[in-house]
Formats: C-alpha cells, sequence, structure tokens
C-alpha cells in the first residue's frame, strides 16, 4: 500500500506543463522516426512517378527528334561514314537538351536495370556535389560536362545506390564482358564492362577521357559516401534510329 500511496502522489504532484511539453516532444520523436524509416519508401515512390513521367517524355522525343535522322543521310549514310553521322547527330541532339531533360534509356541486364537518363548540369557547375541533386531523385544523371553517347568519351552518368529507387543499387555486381545499352532519339549503343574501381569522391579524373566510352558512377560502400564505385565501359556498337 506505501508504494501505491507514493506512486498516486507523484502523479498529483506531477507539473502538468511539464507533463504537456515531455508528451509533446515524446510525439515529436515518434513522428521524425517514422518519417525517417519511411523515407526510402517514398523517397522510391516519387523516383517511380517520376520514372514513368520521364518515359513519357523521352517518348515524345523519340519522335519530334525523328525528322533530325534524316538530315545530311545521303551523304553520311554510306560505308565509313557512320561515326561522322552518328556523332553529328549527338551534336543535333545536344542543341535540344536542358538540365533535367531525358537523355535517353539506361539498360543493364546482370542488375536488371532499365530506366531513363536525365540531363545535368553543364561546365564547371557540374562539379559541385549539389549541382545535380534535384534530378538524381528522379533516375541515373548524365555528367553534362561530357559527351552524349557517340558524341565523344566519355559519356558518364551517375546515379544513386540506396534512396530514390537505387537504380545503381547493384552496381557492384558488374562484372568484365556484361553489356550496357543506351538508347538515344538518334541512335542505339551497346556497351562491354571493361572494369571496376573505387575512387575518392572528389575525384573527377574520372570524366575524362581515358580511352573509355562509357564511365558509370555511385557512392560507396552501402549507406556511405565515403567512396565512389565507377564501372569503365568500351564501345562495342552503335546503330543509327531509322
Amino acid at each position: 500500500m506505501t508504494v501505491l500511496r507514493h506512486l498516486a502522489f507523484w502523479r498529483h504532484s506531477e507539473n502538468p506543463r511539464q507533463s504537456r511539453l515531455l508528451r509533446r516532444a515524446g510525439n515529436l520523436l515518434l513522428i521524425t522516426g517514422g518519417l525517417v524509416l519511411a523515407y526510402p519508401f517514398w523517397s522510391s515512390g516519387y523516383a517511380t512517378i517520376q520514372q514513368s513521367r520521364l518515359s513519357n517524355a523521352y517518348n515524345a522525343e523519340v519522335k519530334a527528334f525523328a525528322p533530325q535522322l534524316a538530315l545530311n543521310a545521303s551523304s553520311l549514310n554510306q560505308p565509313g561514314r557512320q561515326e561522322a553521322r552518328v556523332q553529328a547527330l549527338a551534336k543535333l541532339f545536344a542543341h535540344t537538351l536542358s538540365p533535367g531533360k531525358p537523355v535517353g534509356r539506361l539498360k543493364i541486364p546482370r542488375i536488371g536495370l532499365n530506366s531513363v537518363i536525365l540531363q545535368g548540369k553543364s561546365g564547371t557547375a557540374n562539379l559541385t556535389s549539389e549541382a545535380d541533386t534535384p534530378y538524381l531523385r528522379s533516375g541515373p544523371v548524365h555528367y553534362g560536362m561530357t559527351p552524349l553517347p557517340g558524341e565523344g568519351d566519355p559519356f558518364a552518368v551517375a546515379g544513386h545506390r540506396t534512396t530514390y529507387a537505387a537504380p545503381f543499387y547493384s552496381l557492384d555486381k558488374m562484372r568484365p564482358g556484361d553489356p550496357i545499352y543506351v538508347e538515344t532519339p538518334y541512335a542505339r549503343f551497346t556497351y562491354t564492362v571493361a572494369k571496376t574501381t573505387i575512387v575518392d569522391p572528389n575525384d573527377t579524373t574520372v570524366l575524362i577521357d581515358r580511352g573509355y566510352a562509357l564511365v558509370l558512377t555511385t557512392c560507396t560502400p552501402l549507406y556511405s559516401a565515403a567512396h565512389r564505385l565507377v564501372v569503365w565501359g568500351k564501345l562495342t556498337s552503335f546503330e543509327i534510329r531509322n
């Protein structure tokens, strides 16, 4: 009975204002914790919705660019002239792009990826860590300071690994010889993985032409931005759209 009397006294003597503050703080902590736990789910949902929208936008780009495929076709659509034609088409398409617009579609059978690539910011602004953050929430992003496929080397793409649908979650599973496909409104490209490396997160030299036509980058290890995982690819073939 003594213990019960003490508990009853404690309840009656508790400061009502302090009690309200404690309850509010507890509720706030619960809400915050719930938001943190739900973050991967709603960010993934957001990316999924955005990919659907971008897929429609990309299909519209393919149709809109179709007339350009006929430009200079008579002089460039000849044996030994395909490289020049695809480069000319890539340059034409580059002029239609702005940050956030679809560049093409990235397909990687090894990791089951089929995702629309967005255009990132161009110039030195592309090298800041915050530059392409808004676009990365919707899918893989082309480093705007690097050329488009067929325009030059390397075509470099970044992607999230653990949030916003995590398109590059399994990029560490890539092996030499694995095929990677990139579709654009002007041509379809096939690449083959040459190697994978891990570099410092601030190492921008991976975006310089080293003889590799494709560069994919993402954070590593999982749930950390301590380093960058880089997949290097060689161009195997390309086919200009009809």
